[in-house]
């Protein structure tokens, strides 16, 4: 059996503890090692410092989310506006005697001419115009003539729907002897409606050269 000596007793305990120092020193060493590999990176040269701006710049751009939409979904474009739906009530317009004569005198259109009648077995023009007035409740003359008396003159610029427009066919240039209904007014022309000898009741054009040359004046009833 052998023996050992203090000395040698404190040698061995010594021994553990340098050994222990050593591992916790190896541990911090490592430990230091890791923690260097987080440190920000030195840049010694051009070609790093491009290599680290492109890297930079790549980091800077957010990621974009990719949408997927289904064929088979009801949901719109976000640019669509939604509009609220107003419900406008149309305001009623009451037609006016001219209104209503024009449409009277209209229906009478294809009736053949007779002197001195205001049926629908014929009629002459100031007698289209009394009884069209007539069935829109307003009393009006019976001859050419009469009603260009009671009208009150204007300038053929201002003719418009509704007006009456004055013409002599006769060998008298002068003498009014026929009557007419305008029933639309463009910046083209103006268009009325009349019972001409030939034809009947009908609608006829300012335009037309055998009119123009007749006209002698227009006028407003009411």
């Amino acid at each position: 059996m052998m023996n050992y000596s203090p000395l040698s007793r404190k040698r061995n305990t010594y021994s553990t503890r340098e050994i222990k120092l050593v591992l916790v020193a190896i541990s911090i060493s490592l430990l230091l090692m890791s923690c260097g590999s987080s440190k920000p990176r030195v840049i010694t040269t051009k070609a790093e410092a491009r290599e680290f701006q492109q890297q930079n710049e790549v980091a800077a751009v957010p990621k974009r989310t990719q949408r997927t939409i289904s064929k088979n979904t009801t949901e719109r474009p976000v640019t669509e506006q939604e509009y609220e739906e107003v419900e406008v009530e149309e305001a009623l317009v009451e037609p006016t005697i001219y209104d209503v004569a024009i449409d009277k005198a209209m229906q009478y259109e294809g009736v053949r001419y007779r002197y001195g009648g205001s049926t629908e077995n014929g009629m002459d023009c100031s007698g289209l115009l009394n009884i069209s007035f007539s069935e829109a409740g307003k009393q009006v003359p019976r001859n050419s003539r009469s009603f260009f008396d009671k009208a009150d003159p204007i300038d053929v610029k201002e003719v418009r729907r509704g007006d009456l427009m004055f013409f002599a066919t006769g060998r008298d240039r002068k003498r009014i002897n026929h009557v007419a209904l305008v029933v639309e007014v463009t910046p083209a022309e103006i268009r009325f409606v009349h019972a001409t000898v030939s034809e009947g009741v009908k609608v006829s054009s300012f335009n037309e050269a055998y009119w123009l040359s007749k006209y002698r004046s227009a006028g407003r009833l009411f």
